[in-house]
C-alpha cells in the first residue's frame, strides 16, 4: 500500500497529509483496504474534475481530490468510499450514488468517522 502526494505549484493546499490517511487505513477493517491500494492526494481540484464526489476509486487507487475542501469533509469522503464494496453499495452510474446509497454508507462509517474525531483536536486550517 503506497500513499502519494503529488506537488502543489500555486493556490490552495491539501487539506489533509499522510498522517490524516493512515489514520483511517488504522480505523477500518482490513477488508474495507485490500492489499494493492494507493492512495494518490491529488494536486488537481476537485471543481475540475467532472466527478460529484471529491474521492473516487478507480481500479487499485483511491484518488483523493483535498485541496480547497475541508479535511474532515475528504476524510468522510474517503471513508464512504472505503465502504462501498465491502457494503456492496456500488454506485448506479460512473461514480455517483443515489440519497440512499449514500445515507447506508454515512451510517455504516458514523463509528469510524467519530474514532478518527476523537484523536484530532487540532483546528483544520485549509
Amino acid at each position: 500500500m503506497k500513499i502519494i502526494i503529488e506537488k502543489i505549484n500555486s493556490g490552495h493546499e491539501h487539506s489533509v497529509s499522510k498522517k490524516d490517511i493512515k489514520k483511517v487505513i488504522e480505523i477500518v477493517p482490513d477488508d474495507w483496504i485490500g492489499v494493492a491500494h494507493i492512495f494518490l492526494i491529488s494536486s488537481q481540484l476537485f471543481q475540475n474534475s467532472g466527478w460529484d464526489r471529491p474521492v473516487v476509486q478507480n481500479n487499485t487507487t483511491f484518488k483523493i481530490l483535498s485541496r480547497g475542501i475541508d479535511r474532515n469533509i475528504i476524510i468522510k469522503e474517503l471513508l464512504i468510499e472505503l465502504a462501498i464494496r465491502p457494503s456492496k453499495n456500488y454506485p448506479t452510474y460512473g461514480h455517483s450514488l443515489n440519497k440512499n446509497q449514500r445515507k447506508k454508507l454515512e451510517e455504516l462509517i458514523k463509528p469510524y468517522y467519530d474514532k478518527f474525531l476523537e484523536g484530532n483536536t487540532i483546528p483544520n486550517t485549509i
